[in-house]
């Protein structure tokens, strides 16, 4: 729904790199973020059934989709393909309207399976006039119904289309494999998975497997488990604030202490993680 989280309220990003409740049939994600100068991200990439836009505002924001990143200003936007795999790290200051549209809201672009806008759109004359659209909406947040958000939706896709130009859709099988590699580490992280037991799995060599997971993800493969691995322990520990942390570590897939708090102090637990 639009207004998923409360004025005031700090949202919770990504806590995995799919996000599952962004597939329900009609779901619109609609917020405005704003960056402390104490905010720590570890955002992994991710993915879901639901196209994604980030509207920047103030500040400058790395973001990545698909293999290619870029650090977006103000004026500058973004857009992400229904499962295409994206995420982005926000400098302090940053300020940004994100939204998220399920299949549902998309009409006649067909999830833009083989047309989409440009993953990154520099700053534009028209830019002013999208977002003053976006404050407007904003405010209507805590009143939304279905008929404001397929409003919403329609209004906000039509602008897009008659400022921004769609382009036709690329790799889009290289895109679809990855996504297959994550759904598949997401499951199995707990296990000792090794860059050529993947490799060998979807039918890569590991040479190549090794490029393509870092282009996709920004990191390298060991760097991806470890942060799903310790994104699971604050789940965990959550759930359950009094099991041992032996025991929780063990679990997740660490089998030193020493490793796991090594790799603990490089994640400190945040809102954004």
């Amino acid at each position: 729904m639009i207004g998923l989280h409360q004025s005031g309220e700090r949202e919770q990003m990504i806590p995995y790199f799919y996000e599952k409740e962004a597939d329900a049939v009609n779901y619109i994600y609609f917020e405005r973020q704003s960056v402390e100068a104490d905010d720590v991200y570890h955002m992994l990439p991710h993915c879901h059934d639901s196209v994604e836009f980030v509207f920047m505002l103030k500040g400058r924001c790395l973001i990545h989709i698909g293999e290619e990143q870029r650090t977006m200003q103000a004026g500058d936007m973004t857009f992400a393909r229904c499962f295409e795999p994206h995420y982005y790290n926000p400098e302090a200051g940053a300020q940004y309207y994100v939204v998220l549209l399920s299949a549902a809201y998309l009409g006649k672009f067909d999830a833009f399976r083989n047309e989409a806008f440009p993953s990154f759109m520099r700053q534009g004359e028209h830019f002013g006039e999208i977002v003053r659209f976006l404050d407007y909406a904003f405010a209507l947040r805590p009143f939304a119904n279905e008929s404001l958000k397929s409003g919403f939706a329609d209004v906000l896709l039509g602008l897009m289309k008659l400022y921004c130009p769609t382009e036709p859709v690329r790799n889009q099988k290289k895109t679809q494999a990855f996504v297959e590699i994550l759904k598949y580490l997401n499951c199995h992280f707990e296990k000792n998975i090794t860059l050529e037991e993947l490799a060998d799995r979807f039918g890569y060599t590991k040479t190549y497997f090794s490029e393509m997971f870092n282009k996709f993800a920004g990191m390298n493969l060991h760097e991806y488990v470890n942060r799903i691995r310790i994104n699971e322990f604050y789940r965990r520990r959550r759930e359950a604030p009094d099991c041992p942390t032996c025991r929780l570590a063990q679990e997740i897939g660490f089998n030193s202490l020493n490793t796991f708090y090594r790799v603990l102090r490089k994640y400190p637990q945040n809102p954004n993680f």
